[in-house]
């Protein structure tokens, strides 16, 4: 027969397993600034041949995530803080193809404080803004722009996914990637954005619905 001690010892211990399992829960459950984080390391290429990279690095002073992307020649790196939503630039490089420099800055933009910056907690269906101002340089000189009027601005998340993609010819699923949609005058942007990897799915459509041009991960290293 158990004892009164045996059941209460029982009763502790269960809602102890139940606390700790909502816990888990809470833990796992996936964060709108989850999907912006980026991992040095992570190399991929996508379905229109470009290769993309992330590796740490400093720009404009700070401490940085750098995306780079080669294609076709032509080589770029965007810059990010830490956290993966703040803006801080891009650095495009010289073609060698056409004769230039590979390995030397062509095009610069920098963006100032208060930069682009994505927020760290949106709800699906929730709007947001990226704005800002940058200076952009070339050999023609320097050029300052707002970020709200070069770029889309205007963004909508539309929710958690887990997108089925094939890299490598091997089925894998991305689970609870951020889906954002972006709208401009003539056209719409769909970005999946997916932890530690940064966007692995784009398209983009005219006003109309159209479809532009498009691209997906399908190529993965693993490391």
């Amino acid at each position: 027969m158990h004892s009164t001690k045996s059941f209460g010892f029982k009763a502790i211990l269960g809602a102890a397993i139940a606390a700790a399992a909502t816990t888990s829960a809470i833990a796992a459950a996936p964060s709108f600034a989850d999907c912006f984080q980026l991992k040095p390391g992570v190399a991929y290429t996508l379905s229109d041949r470009s290769k993309i990279q992330i590796v740490k690095a400093r720009f404009a002073g700070k401490a940085a995530m750098g995306v780079v992307s080669t294609d076709g020649g032509v080589k770029t790196t965007k810059f990010f803080d830490e956290t993966g939503r703040q803006r801080l630039g891009s650095e495009q490089y010289g073609v060698a193809a056409l004769g230039g420099n590979a390995g030397k800055v062509v095009i610069k933009e920098v963006f100032a404080a208060p930069f682009p910056e994505v927020p760290a907690d949106v709800k699906p269906g929730a709007t947001f803004k990226l704005a800002g101002k940058g200076v952009k340089t070339t050999s023609a000189g320097k050029e300052a722009f707002d970020f709200d009027k070069k770029y889309q601005s205007e963004h909508v998340f539309v929710g958690f996914e887990n997108l089925e993609l094939n890299p490598n010819y091997n089925a894998r699923t991305f689970e609870n990637v951020c889906h954002v949609r972006s709208r401009g005058d003539d056209n719409s942007v769909d970005s999946w954005y997916a932890p530690q990897y940064g966007v692995i799915k784009m398209q983009v459509k005219t006003a109309k619905g159209e479809s532009l041009y498009s691209y997906e991960l399908d190529g993965l290293e693993e490391r």
